[in-house]
């Protein structure tokens, strides 16, 4: 699935660290990347499975503005080691090669993305806060920087890269299909793939629109094994989406503080400050 994918947490909203849909990593590497010296196996995976998988990457590939909207649940361990639900919805929009907002509005907050091809700015009404940076000009490179700046990579942005096929195949080391299924009554292609630390499924809309319907992720090596899970919604592959929707609006940050985004060397230091205090 995620080229840097492991157990994602929600963050604490005062520290605003970046993110599309609001999550964050808290493993600053992923362990599903190559280690020095280590052979690297060829993945197992059916031949059905890999070519339905690819047609979507094509598919969405294909199209240099399109839309969607996301039903998001997922899993928070708390301490006692009981697993609460929480719930998020978002709607993206992408215009390739350097254009991507997405707004989401969920249990643990609202917030709104932007990215114009210059640079990103989150903002959270709520709490009065909005952070920006100048990032590089076109979308792969831009995710690619927030996990090497930031430490994360947010769940489904496989979908906004230019090859969603190479990003989402790159670390599976098993694939098989799952049968035909619905999501929401539409009938679906279910694949599944195994990584090191995860476990992935996808539903792929059976029909000439080959889109993504579901996509669940499971965190195997995590404690209690959370889940994240997505359905997604009102595709529009042809959407003529306005310049304006990706520049924000200065005018919506008059009234709220700027901050800066929390980073990788932030995360180690206030670790470092607070294990030296016990």
């Amino acid at each position: 699935m995620l080229r840097k994918q492991s157990y994602l947490k929600f963050i604490n909203a005062g520290i605003l660290a970046l993110t599309l849909f609001g999550y964050v990593a808290n493993d600053i590497t992923s362990a599903d990347e190559a280690q020095p010296g280590k052979t690297v196996e060829k993945p197992i995976i059916d031949v059905r499975t890999d070519k339905l998988l690819k047609a979507m990457g094509d598919y969405l590939k294909s199209s240099g503005q399109f839309s969607f909207h996301v039903a998001i649940a997922f899993d928070e361990v708390i301490p006692s080691r009981q697993k609460i639900q929480y719930t998020a919805s978002s709607d993206v929009a992408v215009h390739r090669p350097n254009k991507v907002y997405a707004e989401r509005h969920g249990d643990l907050g609202d917030k709104r993305f932007w990215y114009d091809g210059k640079s990103m700015t989150l903002m959270d009404a709520k709490l009065g806060v909005y952070a920006t940076e100048v990032v590089p000009a076109d979308i792969d490179s831009a995710m690619d920087h927030l996990m090497e700046k930031y430490g994360f990579s947010p769940p489904l942005v496989d979908l906004v890269y230019e090859d969603p096929y190479q990003i989402l195949i790159e670390n599976a080391e098993f694939g098989f299909y799952a049968g035909l299924h619905n999501v929401a009554g539409v009938r679906c292609h279910h694949l599944a793939f195994v990584q090191k630390d995860i476990d992935w499924q996808i539903w792929i809309e059976d029909g000439k629109q080959l889109v993504p319907r579901k996509i669940v992720i499971t965190y195997k090596n995590a404690p209690e094994s959370p889940q994240f899970s997505a359905v997604l919604s009102e595709w529009d592959l042809d959407a003529h989406l306005p310049d304006t929707l990706f520049n924000i609006d200065l005018a919506d940050t008059k009234n709220l503080k700027k901050i800066k985004f929390m980073t990788i060397t932030d995360t180690i230091l206030d670790k470092s400050d607070s294990e030296e205090q016990k």
